[in-house]
């Protein structure tokens, strides 16, 4: 279904799928494809593409680094409360090394301001072993920043909510803190490298001649701004800039208790239409009371409906789970017929839809 999906999405015609179904029954087409599939993967062919990038980068006054992440640690979430969504921890030399330094927090107590510089990849769509789609996100620290977190818990709570904020706030999504678990996994996914671009000092851009080349590098210049984290698979150019957080460590609070998720949801009121609803009388009209009230409920995170339990009253609807931790109390709008409705969990998009009938008026 997913490779339908991809195909559909190319938006083939009848006589090119015919044409490529001809040029694969083709042993020497087969061939040229797996050498140029080969050749994709030479590492040799990745340093080149990487050196022409920087030589071009100079030609404009750029100063670019070639940023390889080196899995450290995943993380599974969700993303805005529909989508699941893994966070890969790595490591790269070419980030900053931590640094801290004693301050004093807003309560007046002592302790210790660290700051951890991170690059944040933007999220990229994926697919797991069941055909489901998910978003991972790569958040690459230096190497002495996740060996000591790998020595101090505290270290690396504070490590994993940098991460999950970093992306909150660069990418204007929300992450379910509640319900984050850590991957048997190092990294999920492929590693992609992304590129960090600084301008170099000094350098003067050239001022643009009056018959632009035709076989100009269609590249953006100077005056058009960077935007910040950006970053694409190797083989296209992408521009990734560090970003440096700061975090606080102070005396060790109690831990309040994590209140469960609230998942989103939708509510929908159907009715049924009559012929007889229609007739020119006075009793023919129809009443605006619905027949059935259909609770959508997202739950990304369940793995199966046995996980949690769904208890119906006459005017209120309650879901709760463990594992994931999720809560939703809603009151209904109308009275319902709890001994008669059904829940049905789509398994592949992690929604729960709970069909209630309502109750005639009394």
């Amino acid at each position: 279904m997913e490779v339908g999906d991809k195909l559909k999405e190319l938006n083939m015609t009848v006589d090119e799928m015919d044409r490529l179904t001809k040029a694969f029954k083709d042993e020497k087409f087969r061939e040229m494809l797996r050498e140029y599939a080969e050749e994709l993967s030479d590492p040799e062919n990745k340093k080149r593409y990487e050196e022409e990038i920087k030589l071009l980068e100079q030609e404009r006054g750029n100063t670019v680094e070639f940023i390889h992440p080196e899995p450290f640690r995943a993380l599974r979430t969700s993303v805005n409360g529909k989508q699941k969504c893994f966070i890969n921890i790595c490591a790269n030399e070419k980030l900053g090394k931590p640094s801290s330094r004693w301050g004093l927090s807003e309560e007046g107590r002592r302790g210790q301001c660290w700051s951890l510089p991170h690059s944040l990849h933007p999220g990229r769509q994926d697919t797991d072993p069941k055909g489901n789609k998910i978003m991972i996100y790569d958040v690459i620290f230096h190497p002495d920043t996740l060996h000591i977190a790998s020595k101090n818990k505290r270290f690396m709570d504070m490590v994993d909510s940098t991460a999950i904020q970093g992306i909150q706030k660069a990418f204007n999504v929300t992450l379910d803190k509640n319900n984050v678990r850590e991957m048997s996994t190092k990294y999920k996914g492929t590693p992609h490298p992304c590129v960090i671009r600084r301008p170099t000092p000094g350098y003067e851009a050239k001022a643009p001649s009056e018959k632009p080349d035709p076989l100009a590098f269609p590249y953006p210049n100077e005056k058009r701004p960077i935007q910040p984290s950006q970053s694409k698979p190797t083989g296209s150019p992408a521009t990734e800039n560090s970003s440096e957080a700061e975090s606080k460590s102070f005396q060790v609070q109690p831990q309040k208790t994590k209140e469960p998720t609230k998942p989103n949801y939708t509510v929908k009121y159907r009715s049924f239409i009559d012929l007889q609803d229609f007739r020119c009388s006075r009793d023919s009209a129809q009443s605006p009371r619905p027949k059935e009230i259909v609770v959508t409920i997202d739950l990304p995170l369940l793995k199966a409906v046995s996980d949690a339990s769904l208890e119906v009253k006459e005017t209120r609807l309650l879901l709760e789970s463990k594992n994931p931790a999720y809560r939703l109390e809603l009151p209904l709008a109308y009275p319902v017929d709890e001994d008669k409705g059904e829940a049905k969990f789509n398994r592949q998009r992690g929604q729960l839809t709970v069909t209630l009938p309502v109750l005639p008026s009394k």
